[in-house]
């Protein structure tokens, strides 16, 4: 799968990413924490095209210390990319 970051963060949570941290992250997507998203809320955030299909990861007040992670996946990409079903608020 080519994954590309780009300069655009998620606009909302679609779903979550549970036991991960973010060096686990940064692993699968190839590249370090890209979005500068609210210092005061979001510690880490991503922003990326996999295989031109937008998705995006960040924490939200601290989650990352509980490994659970706020993630923009309409696509259901990030799933495939982490080899593992994530939390679809929709379901």
């Amino acid at each position: 799968m080519n994954i590309v970051p780009v300069d655009r963060a998620g606009p909302y949570r679609t779903s979550t990413l549970d036991l991960v941290t973010a060096r686990d992250i940064e692993d699968v997507l190839g590249f370090p924490p890209n979005i500068e998203d609210d210092p005061d809320k979001v510690k880490y955030s991503w922003g990326f095209e996999a295989d031109g299909k937008f998705a995006a990861i960040w924490d939200y007040k601290g989650s990352h210390k509980l490994r659970v992670w706020s993630t923009y996946d309409p696509d259901g990409i990030i799933a495939t990319l982490f080899n593992r079903s994530t939390d679809n608020e929709d379901k």
